[in-house]
């Protein structure tokens, strides 16, 4: 994933609604950053169809 940084200021929104999006994006964002556990690792390994599942190939 690559990363880009944007400099400035940013002004926090005003509207009830809009400071809820903004903090579940920053939760999601922190969220996709931190490192997988073992689980989540194993889980991402790829596996073979089974070879009753690929289509018939002529």
């Amino acid at each position: 994933m690559q990363r880009h940084t944007v400099s400035g200021t940013f002004q926090m929104p005003q509207e009830p609604k809009q400071k809820q999006l903004h903090r579940q994006l920053s939760e999601f964002a922190n969220w996709m950053q931190r490192p997988k556990d073992a689980n989540e690792i194993q889980k991402d390994k790829q596996q073979s169809v089974p070879v009753a599942m690929l289509p018939m190939v002529f």
